[in-house]
């Protein structure tokens, strides 16, 4: 299905005749607009025109009437009080057809009547126009509109909510399962009317009886599934208000009274800790640390000291060698003239490198100083540093603790939040008690639904031999039980095998638009209750609302996408505010990735500022048809501009 053309007269924000001719055959068509220039319009106008007062536009809107509805989107600027809007699309297939389907009322008398007329091929079509719901009922279920026509950000949420019925019913119609249920209701027709011709009458009122007994077991266990549905909606709205009183409670200071004791004992331990620091300091500053502030003048004592040594050493020396002189020169006749010179050499370099002894101090008390400048002065410090470090450290925590003190609570505000909050807590644990006790009686009901399902395919099995040679009304209802039973297992097994292939395809899509690609591994969808669950690498089941926002809408794109190729129909999707809640990556996987083959036509109405000029070029290959919506202030009515936002692109 590919939509050629889209006519609006007197529509919603839409003055006068406005068309947009789709005639570019590359897949994406964009059409930009700023908020309230008309995009939520156009997508309104697609799905009224397909299907009247089916449209989930009008079903979820507020108005409680059809005639409101199409009254409040009747444009009133020309004064003629008259609307209608004109879809003209394509069936893609062997024998390519056209169809046009027009609505159009009048909002100018009391009440409002619509009049709907269909062309095929260009020509008027009495049949498709009196039977136009059943029609496109076959091409697109309206249940599942909204799977391929929706709002970016509204479709999120279908990520966290069970399958409801109609979407169900919808995915099994759209996957070609509910064929089956059409021929069941058929064949059961044909036994009921054959069954008036049998001579069998006894046999045929039994096998109706089970038949009927079976019946009611298939509706009591789907009434208890009902059941077992709506309490579950009611926990998960339960849970919902008790995270919002929860979070109120914390905003109004319900954690600090429920931590205050735990505050006031980390408050004690923190101002000790203070104090001992402080206790430190004064210790530290009571020994070596003062001397920080003259450490250069330590260093020149240090060296003059050194030097000192040095000059005494020297001085020793020599006196040590005029003794050994006057030894020697005693022990016998020798020459010491030279030795003589050498400590004359030796007492004039002492006298020329030596210094003036200041500070004379001790061995050991050189050792001290060196002690000093080179080690103890930098610990000192580095005590010091550390210890002011924790204390200011501590003091912050300490402040912070006086802070939460110190909050104005409204002790009686809390009391009514807390008793709330117990009250919904009691709420949910009333619901799971019903809901055990429905999953039980599920259970009997599941079984009770097994013991006729299976009396009565025994019964007829029994029947089926005895009308072997019975006449033609009696094989007739041998063959349609026969078939009916087949039929049963076949529906089973191929909805196991469809949902499964869907399930699947889904997983792929997921993975080709996600940046997580190790958050989900798997997707399931269970065959009977047709619900998705999500499984991590390790088979572990991931809840739904653990998702973000754009993880959300990227499930539900991935489940459009699979349904599209599953389905084997390539039907039209458009995109109201479709990057809306997606971060840049999710929004380049989803303009390069899904844009481009999610359909044979993808139209995406957006903002300048979710497909801006860098995400305009990344996509540019595959973009077709372009409008732009220009609003008049003064008319107060938007028209159509070719081009996307033309010269104003970022």
């Amino acid at each position: 299905m590919i939509i050629t053309k889209l006519t609006l007269h007197n529509f919603g924000v839409y003055a006068g005749d406005n068309t947009f001719e789709f005639q570019n055959h590359k897949p994406v068509v964009l059409i930009g607009g700023m908020n309230g220039r008309g995009k939520t319009t156009f997508l309104e106008a697609v799905l009224l025109a397909l299907y009247g007062a089916n449209s989930f536009a009008y079903t979820e809107s507020k108005y409680t009437t059809y005639g409101q509805y199409l009254r409040a989107y009747t444009n009133r600027a020309d004064g003629s009080l008259y609307s209608y809007i004109e879809l003209e699309f394509k069936l893609k297939d062997e024998n390519t057809e056209r169809y046009l389907i027009r609505r159009e009322w009048s909002a100018n008398g009391l009440r409002t009547r619509e009049k709907i007329s269909v062309k095929k091929d260009d020509e008027s079509n009495k049949f498709l126009s009196d039977n136009w719901s059943m029609f496109v009922e076959n091409i697109l279920p309206s249940g599942l509109s909204n799977f391929f026509f929706f709002d970016g950000e509204k479709i999120a949420e279908l990520a966290v909510e069970n399958t409801n019925n109609q979407m169900k019913n919808s995915i099994k119609s759209l996957l070609g399962i509910t064929v089956l249920d059409m021929l069941e209701n058929d064949i059961s027709r044909i036994i009921s009317r054959t069954s008036k011709k049998s001579d069998n009458q006894m046999q045929t009122k039994e096998l109706e009886h089970l038949r009927d007994k079976k019946n009611h077991a298939e509706v009591a266990l789907q009434v208890a599934d009902e059941k077992i549905q709506n309490i579950l909606d009611s926990i998960e709205d339960a849970k919902k208000r008790l995270e919002k009183a929860r979070i109120e409670y914390s905003a109004k200071g319900g954690d600090i009274v429920t931590q205050r004791q735990d505050l006031f004992n980390q408050r004690s331990v923190l101002s000790a800790q203070i104090e001992q620091d402080k206790e430190r300091l004064i210790a530290i500053s009571a020994g070596e640390l003062p001397l920080i502030m003259v450490q250069d003048l330590l260093n020149q004592i240090l060296i003059q000291v050194e030097k000192e040594q040095d000059t005494k050493l020297m001085q020793f020396a020599i006196k040590k060698m005029h003794a050994a002189l006057e030894g020697y020169v005693k022990g016998g006749e020798v020459d010491s003239s030279q030795v003589r010179g050498f400590i004359t050499y030796m007492e004039d370099k002492a006298v020329r490198e030596g210094t003036d002894i200041i500070f004379d101090i001790s061995d050991h008390s050189l050792y001290q100083l060196h002690e000093l400048v080179s080690h103890n002065l930098q610990t000192a410090k580095g005590q010091t540093l550390r210890i002011m470090a924790d204390r200011v450290k501590n003091q912050k925590k300490l402040d912070e603790i006086d802070s939460y003190l110190s909050v104005d609570i409204d002790e009686n505000a809390l009391a009514r939040l807390y008793k709330k909050i117990k009250t919904i807590e009691q709420e949910i644990l009333d619901y799971e008690v019903s809901l055990a006790a429905e999953k039980n009686g599920r259970s009997t009901l599941n079984g009770e639904l097994i013991r006729a399902t299976s009396e009565y395919n025994r019964y007829v099995e029994t029947m089926l031999e005895q009308l072997e040679l019975s006449d033609d009304a009696d094989r007739i209802l041998k063959y349609s039980h026969q078939a009916i039973t087949v039929l049963e297992e076949y529906k089973i097994r191929l909805q196991k095998k469809k949902i499964n292939v869907l399930a699947d395809t889904m997983t792929s899509c997921y993975k080709k638009l996600a940046n997580k690609k190790n958050l989900i591994e798997k997707i399931r969808m269970d065959p009977i209750t047709l619900d998705f669950v999500y499984l991590n690498s390790e088979g572990q089941l991931v809840p739904k609302e653990s998702l973000s926002a754009g993880e959300k809408q990227l499930m539900v794109i991935s489940m459009l996408w699979a349904l599209g190729i599953c389905s084997k129909k390539k039907l039209p999707v458009i995109i109201d505010t479709p990057l809306s809640r997606l971060d840049s990556n999710h929004r380049i996987s989803l303009i390069t990735t899904y844009f481009p083959q999610a359909s044979d036509q993808t139209i995406i109405l957006s903002t300048d500022s979710e497909i801006d000029g860098h995400y305009y070029e990344v996509m540019k290959e595959n973009v077709g048809d372009e409008f732009t919506l220009v609003y008049d202030d003064e008319k107060k009515c938007s028209t159509i501009k070719k081009g996307y936002f033309v010269g104003e692109l970022n």
